[in-house]
């Protein structure tokens, strides 16, 4: 079991996406989504990642327990979204909250629902409606293995 470190720019719940932002060191205002988080799922990313969009590694981080934005939480990866956007490969970790004991039980992202897994995804290809010319498709999805091999891909990007 690999733990990693996430950042929280948008909670569970919420249509107002915000990024970190490195040079002013906080977290500001993105823009509203079309379509609010699932109630269980958190938007962030890893800490010490790139990801091929030039980004760090976007994460979704499930939780029972209410986070709060701009925290640095500990994440589990149980799988991940293999997921194109308008600018390219944009692939999205989905990781349990590894300090809440009551996600113990998740080991890999299929074990969530099918419900838990159709929310998130009519989210992700639906949140950029209304913005001209930005889309979203999700290609697929793989493993925690998998998962840990991208965020382990990622890490390699980011050093210089």
């Amino acid at each position: 079991m690999e733990i990693f470190d996430a950042y929280i720019e948008m909670l569970a719940g919420s249509s107002v996406k915000h990024v970190y932002d490195e040079k002013r060191g906080r977290l500001i205002v993105h823009r509203k989504s079309a379509l609010p988080l699932p109630k269980r799922f958190n938007y962030g990313f890893i800490h010490g990642t790139m990801s091929e969009d030039g980004d760090p590694l976007d994460v979704f981080v499930m939780s029972n327990k209410r986070l709060k934005l701009g925290a640095t939480i500990r994440i589990r990866p149980v799988g991940v979204l293999y997921v194109e956007d308008e600018m390219g490969s944009d692939n999205k970790i989905i990781a349990v909250d590894a300090s809440n004991r009551r996600m113990d039980s998740f080991n890999e992202f299929l074990e969530l629902g099918n419900d838990e897994i159709a929310k998130l995804s009519y989210m992700l290809e639906h949140n950029k409606y209304g913005m001209e010319g930005r889309w979203t498709k999700i290609k697929g999805q793989g493993s925690s293995a998998e998962a840990i091999i991208e965020i382990r891909k990622s890490m390699r990007s980011r050093k210089p």
